[in-house]
């Protein structure tokens, strides 16, 4: 329990120190040999509390790892889930009553999150479960039997395996690898992006939170998201809590923009997902009643700004909410409002997903920085609309060039949204209809299809995208 007065699940902070010499530390026996005592000691802490054990196949304890950074560097960061898991541990928990899905589940998010740590892409792990969807015949993971979970962490190991990356099997070294990892982050091509354009210190470094994983993968009942506690949209200054959950999910399924998102709130899904037939508020309404409270306490009571809440159920039982980590909400204050001189009526409108900002934009669409950058040399002052399946952290620069995103997966609260609305970006998220064949550079839209160059127009307010350019006016 926090100090103020929510669930938040046991864990513990390599601090910025750390960062600051885990070169000496890992070169230095001795300081080695303090770094791992000081590990031991909070591992034994955490599973006093929790009455698990770390690295015990039977009663096994889970870490997520990830960055703790004094200013959040959305998406740009390593994350691991899953820390302890191998092949004898996710054998073990599988057979446990109720654990058969998830530990297999839980197990090929850990040896995915630790590939693509050290450099695979995520679309070849996309690639693997969508071979063993075709060939089972299902739309959904939560429709695979535990064996067909277990075929497909295995095939996923093999990724690993056939990329020559090797996976440390001792839970201990596990753990440590991860550590060293996250901090070596800080100094990776998208992280320095991100830093420079924020102009944020390099010298600042980060810090790592060590946490136990809660299973918000367990059930249908179960699930993770992420909750504004202001919605920007509907002019309301007070507490209205606004963003996406995922159910059967974990960690970074909704802030990385892999999934497909439901809405927080009933106003949300009624103005915004229309497409949605559930929201938080009326399928888990426990939940939803709990992280208002929370949401109440921390702006009302303890004084905070509007926060950005993560948190994850194990089901749908309050007492199964833990938040992860709560940071202050990114505000912006509109100044100018824009858009489209023509009514939509006479706009050639080809597809709708979520906007994320309130503004409207036509340019030029590209799918990558070298089409950006061509298009730039043959028109300066052309505005650019990025276009991506999703996005990962190696798009981050990108995010910076462009003027305008549109994206096909994704909520409000993934990284893409959020990084494009921290930017000032006109942002589409969750865009239904849209298919993004990115080596072919081409996509569709509902059956338009587009390609570098084109004119395209987008609407941040309703989420609607047109084909062409349009006249916009400003007040």
């Amino acid at each position: 329990m926090s100090q103020y007065g929510f669930p938040i699940p046991p864990g513990f902070v390599i601090t910025t120190e750390a960062f600051r010499h885990i070169d000496t530390i890992f070169s230095h026996p001795y300081m080695q040999q303090d770094f791992d005592r000081m590990i031991e000691s909070h591992i034994a802490s955490i599973e006093q509390a929790t009455e698990k054990k770390y690295g015990d196949p039977n009663n096994p304890l889970f870490f997520s790892v990830r960055s703790g950074s004094f200013i959040s560097l959305p998406g740009a960061m390593k994350t691991f889930l899953n820390v302890g898991m191998n092949d004898e541990t996710a054998e073990a928990l599988s057979k446990v009553s109720g654990y058969g899905w998830t530990a297999w589940d839980c197990y090929r998010r850990f040896l995915q999150s630790w590939g693509m740590s050290f450099g695979i892409n995520r679309d070849i792990f996309d690639e693997v479960m969508n071979e063993h969807k075709e060939r089972r015949g299902v739309e959904l993971k939560i429709q695979f039997t535990k064996d067909h979970m277990r075929e497909i962490a295995y095939s996923y190991k093999k990724v690993l395996e056939d990329n020559y990356i090797k996976i440390e099997s001792d839970p201990f070294s596990q753990l440590k690898q991860a550590i060293r990892c996250v901090l070596d982050s800080w100094s990776s091509d998208s992280s320095v992006s991100f830093r420079n354009h924020m102009q944020i210190a390099d010298e600042w470094g980060t810090a790592v939170l060590v946490q136990k994983m809660v299973l918000g993968n367990l059930s249908s009942n179960s699930g993770t998201g992420v909750v504004f506690t202001s919605s920007p949209y509907n002019g309301y200054s007070g507490i209205n809590l606004y963003g996406d959950f995922a159910l059967c999910s974990q960690g970074e399924d909704v802030v990385s923009g892999l999934v497909n998102t439901l809405p927080i709130s009933e106003y949300q899904r009624k103005n915004y997902y229309n497409e949605s037939s559930l929201s938080l508020e009326s399928g888990f309404p426990q939940i939803y009643k709990v992280l208002n409270r929370y949401a109440k306490k921390l702006i009302e009571q303890h004084g905070f700004v509007h926060q950005e809440i993560e948190f994850t159920f194990e089901s749908d039982r309050p007492e199964s909410l833990y938040i992860l980590q709560t940071r202050n909400q990114n505000l912006n204050n509109i100044k100018t409002y824009s858009g489209f001189m023509p009514s939509p009526n006479d706009m050639k409108l080809v597809g709708r997903g979520i906007g994320v900002s309130s503004g409207v934009l036509s340019g030029l669409l590209a799918f990558d920085m070298d089409d950006m950058n061509k298009l730039k040399e043959k028109n300066p002052d052309a505005k650019i609309i990025l276009v991506r399946p999703d996005t990962v952290p190696d798009d981050i620069p990108m995010l910076f060039v462009c003027d305008g995103l549109i994206t096909a997966k994704g909520g409000v609260t993934s990284h893409a949204a959020v990084t494009a609305a921290s930017l000032g970006k006109v942002c589409i998220v969750k865009c239904r209809g849209l298919g993004v064949k990115e080596s072919e550079k081409v996509c569709t839209i509902n059956g338009h299809s587009f390609k570098p160059g084109d004119l395209i127009s987008i609407d941040g307010s309703l989420g609607n995208i047109y084909e062409g350019n349009y006249n916009i006016y400003y007040k």
